[in-house]
C-alpha cells in the first residue's frame, strides 16, 4: 500500500514539476495571388524570382514578368528574350539576370493526350501527313533558343553559336568564384564571362543505361567541399573539381547506393540540392505506384521517401531549401495511361494529379494544398524572397505567403510541496 501510495506522488509530483508541451500544427497561410487580371503575362506560372533589388520576376508559359510593388512590366521575344516560355530565371553576382527555357518548361504538356490516330491510318495516307508535316515546320521558322542575359536595360541572347552545346538550358548555378554553370542535354558548359568552354559526362559502357543518356544534364549543385554534383536522365555524376575525374552513381557494383536507378533503365533526375546537414536530396519524375519521387543520399546510404498523404507525389519538379532549414517539394502523382478512343481519334492520356506542395521540417513531411488556401494544386516551384515569405508558381498564378512552423509551446505549472517520500519510508 505504501510503495503504491509513493508511486502515486511521484507522478504526480512529475506532471507538476515538468514542462507541459503543447504542439501546434503548421499552417501555411496564403496572403494573395497574383493572376494575369493584376499583371502577369499568364496564369501559368513556372517560376519566381526575387532579385538583388527587391523586384520580383515571373517566368510564365507566354513571357516574363517584372514586379517592383506597384507596377507590372512584361518581356516577351519582342523585347529580346530567346523566347517566351521561361522555367528558369538567375542572378548572378555582376547582377545580371539570366533566363531560360529550363526543366520546367519541358513537362509542362504532361496530362495531356497524344494523338495516336496514325496507328489505324494506311501507310498512304501516313505518308501525306507527314509531308504535309515536313511542309509547314520548313514553312514556320523555329522560334529563337538559347539562353538570354538582361543588364537592367538590354538583353542578349547566347546560342550554340556561342558556344552552348545545346539550345536548351535546364539548369543554372554560379559557383564561388563567379564560374557560371549551365546544364544541357549535352553536357555542361561553364562560362568566365568571356566564353563557354564545356564538359561532357561520358557514362559508363556496357550498362543498361546508353552512355549518351549521362550528358543529358539536367541538375547542378556543389558541396561544401566544392566539388559538382550533376543530376542527368541516367543519374547522377559526382565530379572531382580538383582532379577533374568523375563518379558514376546508377550502375555497377561498386555504386550500390544508387542501384535503383540502374534498374529502372533510366533515373530523370529533375533537381538536387543539398541539406543544412549536407545530406543530398534528389528529385525524380516518373516514380512508381509506392516510392515517391524524392530520395536523400548521406554519403552512405539512398532513402527513398515512400508515397503518403503527406508527400503524394511520385514525380518532383523542383526542390527549395528555405532559410529555416526547411525542404520544399512540387509535383505530381502520375497514374497509368489510358487508350482513349472515339470515332475521330485515337488518343493516349497520361492522367496526372497535381500533388500540392509538401515541406520537410528535418523530422517529417507536411502537404499544403487548394485546401490551405493554394490557387492550385499544380505547384511547380517554391521561392523564398529576402523578408522570408515564400511564392509559390502555379497553373492559376502566383501565391504568396507565410509559413507557420508547428511549436511546442513550454507550460510550466506551478509545483505543489509534498512530503519527502524516501524520508517517510524511512520512517
Amino acid at each position: 500500500m505504501r510503495k503504491r501510495l509513493y508511486m502515486t506522488w511521484l507522478v504526480v509530483f512529475l506532471l507538476l514539476n515538468w514542462v507541459v508541451c503543447i504542439a501546434y500544427t503548421a499552417e501555411l497561410k496564403i496572403e494573395k495571388t497574383l493572376t494575369d487580371t493584376d499583371g502577369l503575362l499568364s496564369n501559368t506560372v513556372l517560376t519566381i524570382f526575387e532579385d538583388s533589388q527587391g523586384v520580383m520576376w515571373f517566368g510564365t508559359s507566354d513571357g516574363v514578368t517584372r514586379y517592383d510593388g506597384k507596377n507590372f512590366q512584361t518581356f516577351t521575344t519582342e523585347d529580346g528574350l530567346s523566347q517566351n516560355m521561361m522555367g528558369l530565371i538567375f542572378e548572378d553576382q555582376q547582377g545580371m539576370l539570366w533566363f531560360s527555357a529550363g526543366l520546367l518548361s519541358s513537362i509542362l504538356d504532361g496530362g495531356k493526350p497524344m494523338d495516336m490516330s496514325y496507328m489505324a491510318m494506311p501507310l498512304s495516307e501516313l505518308a501525306k501527313e507527314l509531308d504535309n508535316e515536313t511542309s509547314t515546320e520548313i514553312e514556320t521558322p523555329a522560334p529563337l533558343r538559347g539562353i538570354t542575359r538582361y543588364d537592367g536595360h538590354t538583353f542578349r541572347v547566347f546560342t550554340t553559336d556561342d558556344g552552348l552545346l545545346r539550345e536548351t538550358v535546364k539548369d543554372m548555378f554560379e559557383d564561388k568564384t563567379g564560374i557560371l554553370w549551365f546544364a544541357t542535354f549535352s553536357g555542361v558548359n561553364y562560362y568566365d564571362g568571356e566564353k563557354f568552354s564545356s564538359i561532357r559526362m561520358n557514362g559508363p559502357i556496357g550498362m543498361e543505361i546508353l552512355p549518351h543518356w549521362w550528358d543529358q544534364v539536367t541538375a547542378i549543385t556543389q558541396d561544401t567541399a566544392g566539388n559538382f554534383w550533376f543530376g542527368s536522365t541516367a543519374g547522377v555524376t559526382y565530379y572531382n573539381t580538383e582532379t577533374s575525374q568523375f563518379r558514376y552513381f546508377g550502375v555497377g557494383e561498386d555504386f550500390a547506393p544508387f542501384q535503383e536507378m540502374a534498374k529502372a533503365g533510366n533515373a530523370n533526375i529533375t533537381d538536387l540540392q543539398f541539406d543544412a546537414k549536407d545530406n543530398l536530396w534528389m528529385s525524380r519524375e516518373g516514380g512508381g505506384n509506392e516510392s515517391s519521387g524524392v530520395r536523400r543520399y548521406d554519403g552512405k546510404e539512398l532513402i527513398i521517401f515512400p508515397l503518403s498523404e503527406e508527400l503524394p507525389m511520385n514525380a518532383v519538379d523542383n526542390i527549395m531549401l528555405d532559410s529555416k532549414g526547411n525542404l520544399w517539394f512540387t509535383g505530381i502523382m502520375n497514374l497509368p495511361p489510358e487508350i482513349n478512343e472515339t470515332e475521330d481519334s485515337v488518343s493516349m492520356v497520361y492522367p496526372e494529379i497535381g500533388g500540392g506542395v509538401s515541406v520537410y521540417n528535418g523530422e517529417t513531411f507536411q502537404n499544403f494544398n487548394a485546401d490551405n488556401g493554394l490557387p492550385s494544386n499544380r505547384v511547380r516551384s517554391v521561392f523564398e524572397d529576402s523578408s522570408g515569405r515564400l511564392w509559390f508558381a502555379t497553373d492559376a498564378g502566383a501565391a504568396v505567403g507565410v509559413y507557420l512552423p508547428s511549436e511546442k509551446s513550454p507550460v510550466l505549472l506551478d509545483p505543489l510541496v509534498i512530503p519527502n517520500q524516501r524520508r517517510r519510508k524511512g520512517r
